[in-house]
C-alpha cells in the first residue's frame, strides 16, 4: 500500500492561511470537493466529523505533525489531503508545538479499518526528515507527492 496513491496533487494545499483546526479542515475538505472526491452536501457532515474525531484526543502526533481522519459512507475509497500551514496551528499536540503539516485522511466506511493502516503507515513517513524538510521547504505540490514516492520505495 502506498500512501501517494491516495493523494491528488490538487488535494496538497500549500502555503495555507488557515489560523484554526475549523479553518484547515474546511479547506481541506473544499479541495476534495473541488476535485470531486467529495460532494459538496457532505463537507459539513466530514468537518463535523473530523471535529468530533479531534474531540476526543488530540492528531496532533507531535513535531508539528497532525493527522486527522475521519470516515463516510459516501466516499468510495480511502483518500488523503495535505495541508502545510504558514502560521502553525493548535491541535493541542501531544508535545505543545504548533502543527504545520496536516495529512487528513478520510476513510470509506466501505473498507472500515482501511484508513488506521494507512495512519499508522504515516506516521512511520513522518520520521523521514528529509520528507519533512521537502513538505515544509515550499516544495510545489508535485514535487511533494514525488518525495513520497520516493521515501516509499
Amino acid at each position: 500500500m502506498s500512501i501517494a496513491q491516495y493523494i491528488k496533487p490538487e488535494n496538497i494545499v500549500i502555503s495555507s492561511n488557515a489560523g484554526s483546526r475549523l479553518d484547515i479542515f474546511n479547506e481541506l475538505v473544499s479541495s476534495l470537493a473541488t476535485t470531486g472526491v467529495l460532494e459538496n452536501s457532505d463537507k459539513d457532515t466530514l468537518v463535523q466529523k473530523l471535529e468530533e474525531r479531534e474531540a476526543l484526543s488530540t492528531t496532533g502526533v507531535g513535531e508539528g505533525i497532525a493527522i486527522p481522519h475521519a470516515s463516510l459512507s459516501s466516499i468510495k475509497e480511502t483518500v488523503i489531503a495535505l495541508g502545510i500551514s504558514q502560521k502553525g496551528i493548535d491541535f493541542s499536540s501531544v508535545d505543545g508545538a504548533p502543527v504545520d503539516v496536516i495529512f487528513m485522511i478520510i476513510g470509506s466506511q466501505n473498507v472500515p479499518r482501511q484508513h488506521i493502516q494507512i495512519l499508522a503507515k504515516i506516521v512511520r513517513l513522518c520520521k523521514n526528515k528529509d520528507l519533512m524538510k521537502t513538505i515544509r521547504s515550499g516544495a510545489t505540490q508535485k514535487e511533494i507527492l514525488e518525495a513520497i514516492r520516493m521515501v516509499e520505495t
